[in-house]
């Protein structure tokens, strides 16, 4: 277990820095014009652009589905039941991130404590908890901007090669 006191270290970089953290970056909105996770901007009445931006340590197949899912729920919150994938683009820009990196101290020592029944006492050993120590590294990392444009509608023509059903774009799975 960690020491209360790193914990708290830890905590507070993580909490008070804009450098990223050098993670997998989960599906979700990102909060600020920097941050990490989907936006979208409307282009005309029936397409948009949908920008995923995440750490390279996301795999690029989920980038891709993250963009995918986000362009499903926008088609389907306008009512449209197809969209076509019209361009796709994919920057990489390097940056520098923080890796919290836990290196286990000593091994597990035990105390000797004294155990009582009916019949007796007898001394036990109880293990203790070997702390860890946490430190933030810097690293180099990649920022991953995957962008689609997608234009949508209610019926396949007109759309191109590349349509799809709103409705066969899979959900994203929880862990």
């Amino acid at each position: 277990m960690a020491r209360p006191a790193s914990m708290a270290a830890v905590l507070a970089l993580t909490a008070c820095s804009t450098t990223p953290v050098a993670v997998p970056t989960p599906y979700k909105a990102a909060v600020t014009k920097e941050g990490y996770g989907y936006s979208s901007v409307q282009l005309s009445d029936n397409e948009y652009r949908v920008l995923f931006k995440a750490t390279d340590e996301t795999p690029a197949d989920k980038v891709q589905e993250y963009a995918l899912q986000r362009a499903g729920q926008i088609a389907m919150k306008q009512g449209y039941q197809y969209l076509a994938i019209v361009k796709t683009n994919v920057d990489k820009r390097p940056i520098e991130a923080r890796r919290v990196i836990t290196e286990p101290s000593s091994p597990a020592t035990f105390t000797q404590d004294q155990q009582c029944t009916m019949s007796g006492c007898s001394q036990v050993a109880q293990p203790t908890a070997a702390e860890g120590q946490n430190s933030v590294q810097s690293t180099m990392i990649n920022d991953i901007y995957y962008s689609i444009v997608v234009r949508m509608a209610n019926a396949k023509e007109g759309l191109g090669k590349n349509v799809m059903a709103v409705s066969d774009i899979p959900p994203i799975e929880k862990k």
